[in-house]
Parts: C-alpha cells; structure tokens; sequence
C-alpha cells in the first residue's frame, strides 16, 4: 500500500474542489486518478501520497498545506442559520463556493485580529422583547427606527451603508458570485460570534448593492434566532424574506422624513429623489405604495410607465454612482503592511489559502500580497517619488 500524507484532511480537498467549482469526475480526470479514489480521499478513508497531494495542489492552485490544516468545528456546525436570498433558483454548486468562501473569510479574520483590535458587534439585540414569527409590519418599522437610534443616525439618507455595518462590526465582503440570483447572504458565525455579509460583486447597480445590504442587516437583527429548518421551510422562508425586505426599506426611507419628500407622485419626481435617498425608483414606488401614500391602482400605472421607459433593464443614474465597496479588512491587511506590522510575504504564509483568494476575500486590490506583482513596483516608486528638485 503507496504511503499517504501524514494529516492529509480530506474536508479541505472537498472545500477546494467545491471553490473552484469542480466535480469529483473533473478532479480525477485532471490528476490521472479514478472519481473513486478522490472519493475516498475526501471521505478520510484514504490519504494520497506526497506526489499526488502535489499534483492536486498544482491542479486545484492551492499551497499543500492548506490540506493538512484541520476544520475548526464550527465548520461543519449546522446550528447557524445562512440567510440566502433565492436560494430556490442557485444551483447548489454556487451556493457551496459562497459559503466555503465566507468560511476562509473568517479564518483570515481571526488571523489579523492577533494584530488589530476589530469593532466589536453593535447590533441591536431585540428578542427579549419582540418574537420575529409574530413580527407586524408596524413592529419592523420601530425596529428600523429603533436600529438608526442604536447607531445615532438621523431620519434623513444613509450616506454609506455598507460603511456603516462594517463601523457597528460586521465583517463584509463582496465576491463574484457568478449567479444571478444570489445577490448577497449573511449569518452569525458560531465560531467567533460575529455577524457576516457576503455581497455579489455581478453587475449590481449601487442602489441594488445597499438594499442588499440593508436586507442582510434586517436579517442579523431581526432573525438571529431562526433555526435552519426554519429558514428551509417555504413558508416561513417568504415570511422571513418579506420581514427582511420591510426592514431594510424602513431603514434606507424612513417614514416621517421620507413620506415628507413626496409631494406629486410621479416618476420624474422619484427620479429627482433618487440621488438624495440613495435608492431604486422601483424600491421608492414600492415604498410609497407600503406607506399608503399611493394606492395600489397609482402605484400600478407607475410599474406600468417605468416599464415603458425601459427602467426595469437600467433605471436613470444606475450607470452614474460606484457601488459601495467594503474596506474594513482590506483597510487592516493595509495597515498591518504599511507600518511594518508584517510583511506581505509573512501574511500569505501564515493564512494557508491562495493569495488571490486572499485578495479577493479582503477586497484587496489583485497583486497587493504579491512582492514581486508591478501593482507593488508602481506603489513603491509612487512612495519614493519626491518631486523635481
């Protein structure tokens, strides 16, 4: 019998696998081993031997010892709740990447956290006194209200809302997803009991992207206690995410000030809205529509009007405003690096994933971790510049 690789975990090539969205068959196929024997690498019944570990490190571009390091058990907890939005329509494939993705995420946030102290998590805890299987409408609006007291915010537009969750301690990154529609999910991490949301980075316009976020936020206060199954059944799944559509429109247009802006309801009017509320002028409609300042006939001319125009493909302005970009961990990476803390070397080698995931998972621009990249050889001659003498 061939010798194995002493500590080899056969979860990680799983996890690797499934990133780089991978069958069992195509793995095999591409390491000249038979779909069974990869099996039984990733069931733990067997271990390849050095050489093989080799060629699936090479195959799949991961450092080997990202298969030698053991699961943390939460990993594989099943007591946190994963909110996804659409999870009906994403293939399973593309939802297993995701969540292996937010997984590394928080391995690479408990590395840096022995050299920064992180926000710690400021989210409103409302279940000692509201139960969210019986939350009304009116309820989530004074959570919406009650949240923006929380974080000593005014009743006018949220500037930069994903700035604000990552200031109140949630960890958010924005990846592509490679799925239409799985814009955005979240969860409470029972490892380090932090909040998490993890954005599609795919062709969202600026004001989709803050909904998301909003959405995911409503979920992390409002549902904290559901339990999977009950995310999983269909209906408490549409009651959860009409709960979570309500907040996150309540927190983005209060009523009082919101409801004050709109004088003729027309869409040229919520065209002149948007720059300043900072949303869609379909969420806006809705919006007003839910507030009874227009009745269900008025809001369905104005479907039918924005419609016409084309908006439902590309509203006015969606082309014009960058969306929000999440900066807390890679504002870290970068403060650990430009003060010395460590080297950008000394970072990759201590986290065992590849270094463009690192990038991608800490927002980081591609070949910031890399020495050698000419990203580093522009900011190096850029730092050393000092002018015409």
């Amino acid at each position: 019998m061939p010798m194995g690789s002493p500590g080899f975990v056969g979860d990680r090539l799983r996890e690797a696998r499934e990133v780089r969205m991978l069958t069992g068959e195509a793995l095999s196929e591409m390491i000249g081993m038979g779909a069974s024997t990869v099996s039984s690498y990733e069931r733990g019944h067997t271990s390849p031997s050095p050489e093989v570990l080799d060629r699936i490190s090479r195959v799949l571009n991961f450092r080997t010892d990202f298969f030698l390091r053991p699961l943390d058990d939460g990993d594989r907890s099943s007591d946190h709740t994963i909110f996804e939005r659409s999870r009906a329509s994403t293939t399973n494939a593309l939802r297993k990447r995701a969540r292996h993705h937010r997984t590394w995420l928080r391995e690479i946030i408990e590395y840096l956290s022995q050299f920064v102290r992180l926000p710690a998590p400021n989210i409103p805890d409302i279940h000692d006194r509201l139960d969210w299987h019986s939350l009304s409408c009116e309820k989530i609006e004074q959570v919406a209200m009650d949240t923006r007291r929380h974080w000593n915010l005014g009743d006018g537009p949220i500037s930069d809302v994903t700035l604000l969750a990552e200031k109140n301690g949630v960890i958010v990154t924005m990846i592509p997803m490679n799925a239409r529609n799985l814009d955005a999910f979240s969860t409470w991490d029972s490892v380090d009991h932090r909040p998490y949301i993890v954005l599609g980075k795919d062709s969202q316009s600026a004001f989709r992207s803050r909904f998301n976020v909003c959405h995911e936020l409503g979920h992390l206060i409002l549902h904290r206690e559901v339990t999977p199954s009950e995310f999983h059944d269909r209906w408490y799944f549409k009651l959860i995410e009409s709960q979570a559509n309500r907040f996150a429109a309540a927190l983005l247009t209060p009523d009082s000030s919101f409801s004050s802006d709109i004088f003729t309801p027309t869409l040229e009017m919520f065209r002149q809205l948007k720059p300043r509320w900072l949303t869609s002028i379909k969420m806006m409609i809705h919006r007003s529509h839910e507030l009874d300042i227009i009745s269900r006939e008025e809001a369905r001319r104005l479907y039918i009007n924005y419609n016409r125009r084309g908006w439902n493909r590309l509203e006015p302005m969606d082309d014009e405003f960058n969306v929000e970009e999440p900066r807390l961990v890679r504002r870290i990476v970068e403060t650990i690096v430009e003060k010395d803390v460590l080297e950008r070397g000394q970072v990759t080698a201590a986290l065992p994933f590849n270094r463009e995931d690192i990038e991608l998972l800490a927002n980081l621009p591609h070949g910031y971790l890399d020495e050698d990249s000419a990203y580093n050889w522009v900011i190096r001659e850029l730092e050393s510049y000092t002018g015409p003498h």
